[in-house]
């Protein structure tokens, strides 16, 4: 049992920083009950839950490799794939991220896959994937658009409209309510208002059997009297790669916020690679938000989004010891990592940082 004492934490219920001590015993944060073993003065360091993507490829589209390391997507659609039985979990992208504070990530197949596969939640840390799943058959994801488009065409060798696109989506998830009746959530990747208005279209027409959720959401701004569930947003740190893409810019972040429209940040790595879900955040602060909101946004509101919050999201009794020591506050551009813990094992230091 390990105690940290003196440090400036992150109150997910205040959305402030408190100067207080919490306690790890094992996987967990404990209440301080009994003597511990051994004590970490944290004065002068932040502390915030370990930070959540919550769109991510990591593990499926391992970097620096090429096509024999994507297994991010699958042409033909199947209800039973699903993205566990793709993820590498020594792709090198995961120790990376944990020296920038992610800890978690919602992991989705690639915009090309037009019908998708089941998704998961999973640490950035272990040996095997069993090991690393927080849950699995979180929602079923669909792409919209361009890159959809193009990788059926080059397959097919024949145009696919967005009226097939449509009736493919109809179908499926007739599918999904048959044989899938658990799945509720549907996560969407669409940038296009049109394609928007198909996902509200969609979703009265299932009278909200499912909750749909859109990836990027670029146009969203441009969809009026519309009503959305949680917006994956971002990553707007990114290379503008086709028409659909225009008008992507940080002021997403604005216009989402002042609309009260909810939305959790996500790097969609390795199209921005995980370190960077900071710098979404800090992008959002540029736009007018809050840090305290987009604290809470990285952490306990995507870990609510996602189904997670009485696992992890939160240093709080109860739940995984997922937490990261930084030197100042996370959203300054030259905060820098001083260590990330994963179910109370410390999966990264800095040479200088915690020795214990």
């Amino acid at each position: 049992m390990t105690r940290y004492i003196n440090g400036l934490v992150f109150n997910s219920d205040t959305r402030s920083f408190d100067k207080q001590s919490f306690q790890v015993q094992g996987e967990y944060f404990e209440q301080a009950t009994h003597t511990a073993e051994n004590e970490i003065n944290l004065d002068g360091y932040y502390i915030t839950p370990g930070l959540i993507d919550s769109c991510s490829q990591i593990g499926l589209a391992e970097i620096g490799i090429r096509w024999e390391g994507d297994d991010s997507y699958e042409f033909e659609s199947h209800l039973q794939y699903s993205v566990i039985d793709g993820i590498y979990p020594f792709d090198g992208a995961f120790q990376k991220s944990v020296s920038h504070g992610v800890t978690a990530s919602h992991i989705v197949p690639s915009p090309k896959s037009l019908i998708g596969a089941k998704t998961a939640i999973i640490h950035h840390t272990h040996t095997t994937v069993d090991e690393m799943m927080i849950a699995k058959d979180v929602a079923y994801s669909f792409s919209i658009g361009h890159q959809a488009k193009s990788t059926f065409f080059a397959e097919k060798k024949k145009p696919l409209t967005r009226m097939g696109i449509a009736k493919i989506l109809r179908d499926t998830l007739q599918q999904i309510q048959q044989q899938e009746p658990s799945i509720h959530k549907i996560v969407v990747r669409a940038h296009k208002a049109v394609d928007i208005e198909l996902i509200h279209r969609l979703q009265q027409e299932f009278n909200n059997a499912f909750d749909f959720h859109i990836i990027h959401g670029t146009e969203i701004p441009l969809v009026e009297e519309t009503a959305f569930h949680t917006v994956i947003a971002g990553p707007t740190f990114r290379y503008i790669e086709h028409n659909e893409m225009m008008e992507l810019s940080p002021k997403l972040y604005h216009q989402l916020f002042t609309q009260t429209i909810p939305f959790v940040f996500c790097t969609d790595h390795p199209v921005s690679s995980t370190s960077h879900l900071t710098l979404e955040g800090c992008l959002a602060v540029r736009e007018g938000m809050s840090r305290s909101d987009v604290l809470y946004t990285l952490t306990t509101g995507a870990a609510n989004f996602l189904g997670i919050a009485h696992k992890t999201g939160a240093i709080r009794d109860g739940l995984y010891a997922d937490f990261v020591i930084w030197d100042k506050h996370p959203l300054n551009l030259d905060a820098q990592v001083i260590a990330t813990f994963i179910k109370g094992e410390k999966v990264y230091a800095t040479e200088e940082g915690m020795s214990k």
